[in-house]
């Protein structure tokens, strides 16, 4: 199979799984989704920017005909951007939550097609050396050509990832 159809069929691999963990939430992470896109659009900045405006405006008493509510500090906008602040920031990390968990799937399935892929390019090697007659002198193919110890290797990085949460 040629690398850009190989690409695009793994790809298409990532996309199901994502496709599939995006159709599998419930209702109230939809909406977190839902939500948090629309948290980081220019729309909902100026939408935020004009009603602290109008809120300003309105208390310090710019606005003809209309009472203040809110008099200076504006304890009532405080509190609710506080309480905004509090609502978008849940919101935000129940989607990033559900985000990483798609990465954690990908990463996983990523290492297993790269462990496959080892195994069989090393395979490929030794029937390669073999077919040719050449007995494994060459010590760079002798090396490429040894199994390698993913035991060893996940034990080694699971020290590392310790070592980095202990510094």
């Amino acid at each position: 199979m040629p690398a850009d159809r190989r690409d695009q069929s793994h790809q298409r691999i990532f996309r199901t799984i994502e496709q599939k963990a995006l159709q599998k939430r419930p209702l109230l992470l939809r909406m977190a989704d839902r939500l948090t896109v629309y948290f980081g659009t220019p729309r909902f900045f100026l939408l935020l920017l004009a009603v602290t405006v109008v809120w300003i405006a309105v208390n310090v008493g710019w606005t003809a005909g209309v009472v203040p509510f809110d008099p200076y500090p504006f304890i009532l906008l405080t509190m609710a951007a506080s309480v905004g602040a509090i609502f978008m920031t849940v919101v935000i990390l129940m989607s990033q939550n559900r985000q990483a968990s798609i990465n954690t799937l990908r990463s996983e399935l990523l290492l297993q097609m790269i462990l496959i892929t080892e195994r069989e390019l090393t395979k490929a090697l030794k029937l390669l050396a073999r077919g040719r007659g050449k007995a494994l002198k060459d010590r760079e193919l002798a090396e490429m050509t040894k199994e390698t110890n993913f035991s060893s290797l996940e034990t080694q990085l699971e020290r590392e990832l310790q070592n980095n949460h202990m510094e």
